[in-house]
This record gives C-alpha cells, structure tokens and sequence, in this order.
C-alpha cells in the first residue's frame, strides 16, 4: 500500500531533498554490494581470459607431444619431371625404387557430334522446328521430344535428364552427346525434321563413334610390379605421379623434413614466450587502492574518459598475485627446466638443443623466463639427432613417471590442470549454468540485493510517513494557532 506523502507543505521543509539524502546513506550497503559484484564479473571475466588463452596453447601443443605429428617425412625423386612424390603420411623405409612401365590412358567414350545449322547463333537461340529423336543404347530407347521454341541449352537439359545413358554439351557451334559408358549408341530422327540441328529428317540414324578403352599404370616398386587405375597412387604414405614410362628404375629418399621440425619448435617457443608473458601481466599487474568499481549513477555524472579510466584503476590488479596462475606459472618453468630421464642424456634439456634462458647481458629476472633459441645449434641438432630432438619432446612414459615425460606432455598435464582449476572457480560461457564458485558469490550477491531493495523500500516508506506525520501535526498545530488567535482578536 502506497503512503500519501506531504512533502513539506506545512513545515516549508524540502522532504523530498532529505528524505533522498537519508536514502543516500540507507543505500550505501546495497551500493557496496554492487561495487563487490561488479568486482567478481571483473575477476571472472579475466579468468576465463586467461583460460582461453591457456586452452589455445594446450592445443598446439599437439604438433609436439606426438611424435608422429614432430616427425614430419620430406620425400624426393631422382628427377622429378618423370615421377614426382609428396610424403602424405610416415612411410616406413628411408628410400623407395620405382620403374615405370605403363601410364594409365583414361578410357575415351564414345561420342557423335551434330554441327548446329548457322541460323542458330548460340545456345539460347530458339531452334524454329519440332520433331522427336531417339537416344538407342543397349539399355535401351529414350525419346526426346524437341519444340520450336526451345533452345539448345533446353534439348541439352531434356538429353541430360532423359535418364538415357547419354549427356549432352555444345562446343564451338556443335552439339555433343557422349556415352557414360563405353557402350556405343545410335541417335535416330523419328519425327518431324532435325536438320536445324544436323540430325536429319525422319528416319535418319547416327552411329556414335566406338571410343577407346583405357589402359592402366604399371609400375614395379622395390622389384613388385603394381598394376594402377591412375597415373597419381598413393604407396607407404606417399603419393606418386608418373609422368614418363622409364628404362630403369629411379630413387625416392625419405628424410626427416628439417625445415618443418624446425619451424614447429620455434612457433613453440614464441607460444610460449607469448603466454608466460600474458600470465605474468596478469599477476604483477599493479592494484590501486581507493578505486572502486563506478555506479552507473556515477558513471553518469563523469565524462566518458574520466569514468573509463577510472573504471580501468578500479580494475588493475584483479589477478594480481593470483596463487592459481602464479602456481602454473611456476609450473610451466620447472616443466621446461627438469632435464628428461630415459633419453640420451646429451639430448635431456632444451639448452642442449639451443633453447635456453636470456643470452649474457640480459637481466633474467626482468626477462621472467623468457626462451631464447641458437638458431644454428638447433638446426645442427635436428640434421644431427633429429630422433633424440624429437623424442625430447614427445617422449611416453608407460609408468606415468614426471621426470621421463617429454616436455610437451608436461606442459600439457600442467596446463590441463590449471585450465580445470579456473573452470572450477570462474566457470565457462559455454556452459548454460554457471555452477562454479565465482557463478555462486554473483548469485549470492544477486539474492542479498534483492533483499536490500525490499528492505530500502520499506525504510523509504517509514521515512516518508514519519515525515507525513510530522506535516500533519504542523498543519494541526497551525489550524489551532491561527483558530485561537482569530478567537482573541473577535474578543477585542
């Protein structure tokens, strides 16, 4: 139920301004509430930041934790213009010998040709005559039923869907049919004149030509003789295109593609040096104390640069020191800097490939784990030891034992667990219901709200009916005032 308010009618007292201002005070607790809510979306919203970011590097970590994906294969011929090779998967020998019989010869349909009579420009002239042809196959006969009207892209369209085992093209004034087979096929005029189309009147009948076969690829690989449908074959995970029949056999060697391990290490690195430093922003970032989150009424009375940055002071340091990213940080360092049992031990750490911390003269503190690579050192080691490079970092240990898991799984585990951690306390947009511990506090927040405005309400009721009250004893006192004094001056 509404209260009646008299806002100062009788006492001259501006109620609305001093009850708003006693509101002002009564709000202060639901203020805060927003102010500690808007804080906790901040810190949500930078953990899911930094989980995404951790995500997308966990992904890439694919190209290096399984060696089959590391160890990518190059293949070469002795002379690529007679046969020439890709390595599309791991072949399994080192070098491959191949002889070239046969090449394959598609097979050539059989076809007839019909030149287009000159009175029929193209093909969305209309051909000016009616008559009926027959498509003859050893399938069997479909008719086509031809109008003046049409045009030859209509006949071609009712040749194409006749279901006949024939389609139809035009090509420099002619129309083609050819067979999808390599039956031969009859077409025969059975009424009205085709001549507009060089198919002549009725009864007039056009052998189609009797194609050719085709004739498969032989070739003999490692001394096996292989008989092919295709010119291009892929053998032992890699593909094959002959080009040339030879007198003797050529060479493919298969290599370790150099070029290609390299490059994946180095994006590695600069991955690396991208998210250590993503995640050590985030912790060292500094906090500024007495800057709160701004209430929209106060974002309103501000100009829009000046509630930014204050926005942006209230926000530093929301993961400043955050134990969860400064653990994985610290996690993602010892990963890389434990040298690997179970291997050669020339070949157990990164410096030994050329990947070490900051070079002489470099502050390491400042440089805050930072990878540099001896481009040199690592080229040398993967034409070397490309094996042991590749086993550095991919190694699967059967026992589940940290010091024998090659660096990337490390680094995986390690981010797999930190990812789970910051799902647990801020939650995913993919999810529909945020269940997690930072979903909860807003919820929670969300709830002491609502009961604060409930309860605001009613204050601002209590406050507006003492001062109701207040007017109507004024005005009380006033009527009684001005009664008595009118009742002494009659007495005059």
């Amino acid at each position: 139920m509404n209260t009646i308010r008299f806002g100062g009618l009788a006492s001259g007292i501006d109620t609305e301004k001093l009850v708003k201002d006693l509101m002002k005070v009564e709000r202060e607790p639901v203020n805060n509430l927003k102010r500690k809510k808007q804080l906790e979306e901040w810190r949500r919203d930078s953990y899911r930041e930094m989980n995404a970011l951790l995500y997308d590097f966990q992904r890439s970590l694919d190209s290096l934790r399984f060696a089959s994906n590391l160890n990518k294969k190059k293949a070469t011929s002795d002379n690529d213009a007679v046969v020439s090779v890709v390595a599309k998967g791991t072949p399994s020998l080192s070098n491959y010998s191949i002889k070239v019989n046969q090449l394959a010869k598609p097979a050539v349909p059989p076809s007839a040709k019909f030149t287009v009579s000159s009175s029929i420009p193209d093909a969305s002239t209309e051909i000016g005559s009616s008559f009926t042809f027959e498509i003859i196959t050893d399938s069997g006969t479909k008719q086509i039923q031809v109008e003046a009207t049409d045009t030859i892209n209509k006949v071609i369209d009712k040749v194409n869907k006749s279901a006949s085992g024939v389609k139809a093209t035009y090509f420099n004034n002619q129309l083609v049919f050819t067979s999808e087979t390599e039956g031969v096929f009859k077409v025969k005029v059975v009424d009205g004149d085709g001549s507009s189309l060089d198919m002549g009147p009725v009864g007039t009948e056009r052998d189609s030509s009797t194609g050719e076969p085709g004739t498969p690829a032989i070739v003999e690989i490692n001394g096996v003789t292989h008989t092919l449908s295709s010119n291009t074959f892929t053998y032992d995970g890699i593909e094959f295109n002959v080009k040339q029949v030879t007198t003797s056999p050529l060479n493919i060697a298969v290599r370790t593609d150099e070029d290609a391990v390299f490059e994946t290490i180095k994006n590695f690195v600069n991955k690396y040096n991208e998210l250590i430093k993503a995640i050590d922003a985030k912790i060292s970032e500094p906090k500024y104390k007495g800057y709160q989150p701004l209430l929209d009424e106060e974002k309103e009375q501000l100009p829009e640069k000046t509630a930014e940055k204050l926005e942006n002071m209230a926000k530093s340091g929301i993961l400043s020191r955050d134990p969860i990213l400064y653990n994985a940080l610290n996690s993602l360092r010892t990963a890389l800097s434990t040298k690997l049992d179970g291997t050669d031990p020339a070949f157990d750490t990164l410096s030994e490939i050329g990947i070490t911390g900051p070079p002489n003269g470099k502050n390491a503190y400042q440089e805050k784990g930072k990878l540099y690579i001896d481009e040199a050192k690592l080229r040398q080691a993967i034409s070397e030891n490309g094996d042991k490079v590749i086993q550095l970092f991919s190694q699967y240990s059967q026992s589940k034992s940290y010091a024998e898991t090659g660096l990337a799984q490390r680094l995986y585990n390690v981010l797999g667990n930190t990812i789970e951690e910051l799902s647990e306390r801020a939650g995913s947009t993919a999810l529909p219901v945020d269940d997690s511990f930072i979903g909860k506090s807003i919820k929670s927040i969300d709830q002491n709200i609502k009961v604060w405005e409930d309860r605001l309400k009613q204050i601002e009721d209590r406050y507006w009916k003492k001062f109701t009250e207040m007017e109507k004893a004024i005005a009380k006192y006033q009527s009684q005032s001005t009664w008595f004094a009118n009742l002494l001056g009659g007495q005059q």
